[in-house]
């Protein structure tokens, strides 16, 4: 009986240990999110480590409800803070048409906050003519 009980706090011990990692710290950020002054209504935001600074790291994504994004909402993740490539698709509603896409550069503290994001006309979404096959 003895022996079974230490072979269980053994693999007990094993299974914690093994199991232990270390993730990267992530932070969250929140905030508005406007095209040309006004909310967008649907879409994501992708916050990406600027390789180019030399930031590593996690990336995060926020989805965008009625003009607000926050990367701790339903199926968000928080990012690496530091220099970062923010990417932000902007939609009519979930499976409508896109309003704009854009990107830009940030330096964000290593810590949680606030940043709001106002998307300029020029980012606006392209309507021309389907390529003729």
């Amino acid at each position: 009986m003895r022996l079974w009980i230490g072979i269980l706090v053994v693999a007990a011990l094993g299974a914690v240990v093994g199991c232990s990692h270390d993730e990267p710290k992530r932070y969250h950020i929140s905030g508005s999110v406007m095209f040309d002054g006004t909310p967008i209504p649907f879409g994501e935001i992708l916050f990406t480590p600027d390789a180019a600074k030399k930031n590593s790291g996690p990336q995060g994504i926020a989805p965008i409800r009625d003009g607000k994004y926050d990367t701790r909402s339903s199926g968000g993740k928080g990012f690496a803070g530091g220099p970062t490539i923010i990417r932000v698709n902007g939609m009519t509603a979930q499976g409508g048409k896109t309003i704009c896409e854009y990107e830009m550069a940030v330096d964000f503290p290593q810590a949680d906050g606030k940043q709001d994001i106002n998307v300029p006309k020029q980012a606006g979404a392209k309507v021309g003519k389907a390529p003729e096959i």
